[in-house]
């Protein structure tokens, strides 16, 4: 009951709060400011078609460099505690069902998380989702057998090769155009076709692959901790 009572108080507040705020929000009719910038030029400067990607990985590069980091902090959290206090018992034997699944949808699925990553100066996307949709095709594997994927421990070194790739084409930038992670100096292409927006496919590529396999360590973690080697 005063659990119910509880979140009863919870939703009439946010609503009274909401009930105040919303009548005082002005929707501005055209951009203005740095939204307005980059609209009009971004195009233009990064030779990308989706703005939001050229946004994230050119114009405000050094805040996704702070995103991956923190990820890498997040994933390498969780795997050490997994790996220092194991929870859970052995995995069970998968229903026929998912291990049907197992077999036959993760190769469109990472196929699908590829196409977010080498289109996404094109159409919505790009490495974070992309590399998190590939790796949910890691753990549909992983849910689909009662083993470990990757029992060679390459996720480790993939990760590190794309963390190095993603600071590598920054610093180029700064070197070439006294700009981390400035593409202008490849070439911006033509907007709308796939050799296009510099170096903003190679930085979603690396971005993709290091959040790919980063999740994937993740989903690893969790299953080599419930008994399996």
């Amino acid at each position: 009951m005063i659990r119910t009572l509880t979140g009863l108080i919870i939703v009439l507040a946010l609503g009274a709060v909401a009930a105040s705020v919303i009548p005082e929000m002005q929707m501005r009719s055209e951009l203005q400011g740095v939204g307005y910038s980059y609209a009009s030029r971004g195009m233009d400067e990064t030779g990308s078609s989706n703005l939001v990607t050229a946004v994230i990985v050119a114009y405000r590069g050094l805040d996704t460099l702070g995103e991956v980091v923190v990820l890498f902090c997040a994933s390498t959290a969780v795997v050490l505690i997994l790996t220092l206090f194991p929870i859970g018992v052995r995995a069970s034997e998968p229903s026929r069902i998912v291990a049907f699944t197992a077999k036959v949808l993760p190769a469109p699925i990472m196929l699908f998380g590829v196409y977010f990553i080498a289109h996404s100066h094109l159409s919505p996307g790009g490495g974070f989702p992309g590399g998190t949709v590939i790796a949910s095709a890691f753990l549909l594997v992983m849910l689909g057998s009662s083993s470990v994927p990757d029992r060679n421990g390459r996720l480790p070194a993939i990760e590190s090769l794309a963390g190095l790739t993603f600071g590598l084409l920054g610093f180029w930038g700064v070197l070439t155009a006294g700009q981390f992670l400035n593409n202008t100096f490849l070439g911006t292409g033509t907007p709308g076709t796939i050799v296009s927006g510099g170096l903003i496919p190679l930085i979603s590529i690396a971005i993709g692959a290091k959040v790919a396999s980063e999740f994937s360590g993740v989903f690893k973690a969790f299953r080599n901790t419930r008994g399996e080697a």
